[in-house]
């Protein structure tokens, strides 16, 4: 009946005002609103607005579009599980393959990110039988992520290798690939591979960044190698000023009191892509702003160096040294809490003695003792604002209302003490992640606070009552003094028939038979109302045991960044006081030295 009258209202309405749609069917308004919540990352919302459609929790009875909508906000939202089993359906049922793969790559970058790297390396393999030709490099760069991070080397090499298709490979994964050979033990090859990525020509800040990385792994790992004139090219090709200029910086000046070996030979891998042959792209290289005779005399002059005498150090020991100085002078210049600024406070002193300016030395060694004191002090009150909860707090008020789940990434950091010495932790994965989970535990709890708000409101209004409880018997007695009986007022004569009998059970005049007199009675008050106000306390109480579940996933969570956190700042801690020994030990000898009247340098 309820179709009928439908198609009935539909044939005398505008078209456009009795469009009948399927639930869950691309017409759907509830699918519509999930789409754009969906693009606006606001997932857990879409999800609740999904649910509304199938509140029986039966997306398999649901069209697909409906289906895919579901599974990408479930695992946009960190909810893998439930995306996974979606998918499993989907893929049964679906002709769209290359949906299909981008869905499966998305969860195994899930699993990745999360630390489930068996279970990634599983879906990648699973998926490679029928893998669309548009996913292969996405592919080939996730699985080679996977199998690095489970330290098997050879066999992201192989993957990253075995199609030939080097030049449609990212920069990115081509970084990667060089990792995994030069871990492997094919050295020549993976350098080779390095070289070219810092040499290629960036098209935005990432790639440039990429660019940086590459030249200063390539310039340490010669440093490593005892190959100082080998990792100076490299090293001068990083930016004066980016997020590792830094490290650049300091390198270049121990290449320069390295011994400068001889000349690695390149070997090739595969077809390599064209890249930049000149060694400087832009004029904001270390290798142009620190090129000799650019900026010496200046930088000295800063640094408060004046002429000395050499008393031990020979000509070429004394070019060396000196053009160490040049990158150290404007190393120390920079954040102090920097670990490369600190190593080059030791390291200046450490010049200058060697160059027999000793009371320079002396003079920067207790310079640097000062410099490294103060990080210590700071490290400790950083410390004790992480075991208050500060800094992650202050992250996550930030975004507090955010539903972007697994996708949300941390853009901006917190002017707090410990932020300045935890940023490589803050970029890991693992911090993230627990990150994401805090926040999204917050975040829930503030909905379920808004709903308790809601519920409470409802309750109130459902019995509050201006007039006074009433009394139940005198409610009765009037109801009863108003009743009537259903056939009161009809006028059609009624007879009753006493000869009619039942066959077989009793005459209609046999005055001995049973009179039948039911006894009414009203029934009494039911034992349990579920009227409005009693389903919003129950839902109430509901939400008061979720948000105890909240708050305890929500306290781990945030154990577990603490803990991280601290760690982390012990280890710098560590090589913090490691320098202040040193500078101390170096001081305290030069003091002695002076003592024993063998310095002289004035």
């Amino acid at each position: 009946m309820r179709a009928l009258a439908l198609l009935l209202l539909a044939a005398t309405l505008p078209a456009s005002a009795a469009d009948i749609y399927a639930p869950g069917s691309t017409d759907d308004p509830h699918l519509r609103v999930a789409e754009y919540l969906s693009r606006d990352s606001r997932h857990y919302s879409a999800i609740v607005e999904l649910r509304l459609i199938d509140p029986s929790n039966e997306p398999q009875r649901l069209p697909e579009p409906y289906r895919w909508q579901l599974a990408e906000n479930y695992l946009a939202f960190g909810l893998r599980d439930r995306a996974q089993a979606i998918y499993r359906q989907l893929e049964r049922t679906t002709d769209d393959r290359l949906m299909l793969g981008r869905a499966q790559l998305r969860i195994a970058e899930f699993e990745y990110t999360r630390g489930y790297w068996a279970e990634a390396r599983a879906t990648l393999y699973r998926m490679r039988e029928s893998l669309p030709q548009e996913l292969v490099e996405d592919w080939q760069d996730l699985l080679a992520r996977v199998l690095m991070a489970e330290k098997r080397y050879g066999d992201a090499a192989e993957v990253l290798t075995d199609l030939d298709n080097s030049d449609r490979q990212s920069p990115y994964t081509r970084y990667n690939l060089a990792v995994a050979l030069i871990n492997d033990g094919r050295a020549p090859q993976g350098l080779t591979v390095l070289d070219r990525v810092g040499r290629l020509v960036p098209s935005d800040l990432e790639e440039l960044a990429l660019r940086d990385r590459a030249n200063l792994s390539l310039g340490w790992y010669f440093l490593q190698s005892q190959q100082g004139g080998t990792a100076k090219p490299p090293l001068e090709r990083v930016r004066f000023e980016g997020p590792f200029s830094n490290r650049a910086l300091l390198g270049l000046g121990w290449a320069e009191l390295a011994p400068q070996g001889e000349r690695v030979s390149k070997a090739l891998v595969g077809d390599e892509p064209e890249t930049d042959s000149s060694p400087f792209t832009t004029f904001s290289t270390l290798g142009v702003l620190l090129r000799p005779g650019f900026v010496e005399e200046d930088i000295f002059k800063r640094a408060g160096l004046r002429s000395f005498r050499l008393s031990k150090a020979s000509e070429q020991e004394e070019e060396a040294l000196a053009k160490a100085l040049v990158p150290w002078v404007e190393l120390i210049s920079r954040d102090p809490m920097d670990t490369a600024v600190q190593e080059a406070w030791l390291a200046i002193p450490f010049t200058l003695d060697r160059l027999g300016a000793y009371t320079q030395a002396l003079q920067y060694y207790e310079k640097a003792i000062g410099v490294l004191e103060e990080a210590r002090r700071r490290m400790e009150a950083a410390k004790i604002s992480i075991r208050q909860g500060r800094m992650v707090e202050t992250i996550v008020r930030r975004e507090i209302e955010s539903e972007a789940g697994w996708q949300w990434k941390l853009l901006d950091l917190p002017d707090a003490p410990e932020t300045y010495f935890l940023q490589q932790l803050l970029a890991e994965h693992r911090f993230q992640e627990a990150l994401k989970n805090y926040r999204d535990t917050r975040m829930m709890q503030r909905s379920l606070e808004s709903w308790s708000q809601r519920l409470s409101t409802a309750e109130r209004l459902y019995t509050a009552s201006d007039r006074p409880p009433g009394d139940a018997t005198l409610l009765i007695r009037r109801a009863r003094s108003r009743w009537s009986p259903p056939w009161a007022g009809l006028e059609i004569p009624l007879r009753a028939e006493t000869a009619l009998s039942v066959p077989g059970a009793y005459a209609g005049d046999d005055p001995g038979a049973p009179q039948l007199r039911p006894r009414l009675r009203l029934a009494g008050a039911p034992a349990r109302f579920n009227g409005p106000a009693e389903r919003a306390r129950a839902a109430q109480q509901r939400l008061a045991d979720l948000s105890r579940q909240l708050a305890v996933a929500g306290d781990e969570q945030s154990k577990l960044l603490q803990d991280m956190a601290l760690v982390n700042l012990d280890g710098q801690k560590q090589q913090i006081e490691r320098y202040l020994i040193e500078a101390r030990f170096a001081l305290a000898r030069l003091y002695d030295r002076r003592k024993k009247g063998e310095l002289n340098d004035e």
